[in-house]
């Protein structure tokens, strides 16, 4: 297994993730300021087991919202030639390597630069991390991708562009992962780790400049393709700007519409309609019940626009 992998063990120990969307806003319990212990983050450790400093949660950027993760240089460490230095979130489920979608938004300051690598890795074996899907931008201007679980660089003869928001898709099954960058394919790789993902890390090598990343989501686009059917219950639009409509079959009238966040807070409540108003919602993922008359319960989710 690559080493830069087992350098950054001491990094990650076990803590829940319960969240399909990470803005790194407030209403979702994020504070400006050191990203460390947050939400389940945490940060390389340095030759003396302590936190390197300049990973943090910032209001400078953010691609939605008014704040974004920024990873930057620690002046008291050594540059390294590969990226180890940076933020990681382990999950508390695995998601399946033969159908999982990740994506998030980077924006990266400077080129001739540090070296950065955004994207998704599991565990195998004697606890050993393997690379599944990772982006690598180059300082040179080039997007590669990881190809093997030695840690292989592959060009996708994209070149990348400072200063910008770009968005980044892996798309992961069974045989290939695809990479997308604002929705066209650019590359594609054989799934050579066949490895369930099991957390996230955003890495640069320490040498200069910093990257943002904002809005990482989990099969989001899954339900944002498809209309969601959870039991006899169909919910429309999804995603949706601002009246989310339910249909229930086999007769069933609704009693009661609950919506709740991530968190498991109840944000709205309706009685006996087929329709709810989410416009003042911001955007992201939520859960909703529905109550029938019939004394069922449907849950299900959708995506505020």
């Amino acid at each position: 297994m690559k080493n830069k992998y087992l350098l950054i063990l001491s990094l990650f120990s076990s803590f829940a993730f319960a969240q399909q969307t990470i803005s790194f806003e407030a209403s979702e319990g994020y504070t400006a300021g050191d990203i460390n212990g947050q939400n389940g983050w945490e940060v390389t450790l340095n030759s003396d087991d302590e936190p390197i400093k300049n990973q943090v949660i910032t209001t400078e950027k953010a691609s939605e919202g008014t704040q974004s993760i920024k990873i930057d240089v620690d002046l008291d460490e050594n540059f390294l030639f590969f990226p180890i230095f940076g933020a990681a979130k382990l999950f508390d489920n695995a998601y399946d390597y033969k159908n999982t979608t990740v994506e998030m938004d980077v924006f990266i300051t400077e080129k001739e630069a540090s070296n950065f690598d955004f994207g998704t890795f599991g565990i195998v074996d004697t606890d050993e991390y393997m690379p599944v899907a990772i982006f690598a931008f180059n300082s040179l201007g080039v997007l590669e991708v990881v190809k093997n679980e030695d840690y292989q660089y592959e060009s996708t003869n994209f070149n990348w562009e400072a200063n910008r928001w770009y968005k980044l898709k892996s798309v992961t099954s069974e045989n290939e992962i695809k990479f997308y960058v604002d929705g066209a394919l650019v590359h594609t790789i054989p799934n050579f780790s066949k490895t369930n993902i099991t957390g996230i890390n955003l890495l640069h090598d320490n040498f200069s400049g910093g990257a943002y990343i904002d809005n990482i989501k989990i099969n989001d686009e899954v339900m944002a393709v498809n209309d969601v059917k959870k039991g006899n219950m169909k919910l429309y639009p999804n995603p949706v700007k601002d009246i989310l409509k339910i249909n229930l079959s086999d007769n069933e009238s609704i009693s009661e519409i609950n919506i709740y966040n991530v968190a498991g807070q109840k944000l709205k409540t309706v009685s006996k309609q087929t329709e709810i108003n989410v416009e003042s919602l911001s955007k992201g993922v939520y859960m909703i019940d529905v109550k029938t008359d019939k004394n069922k319960t449907y849950n299900s989710k959708f995506i505020k626009q």
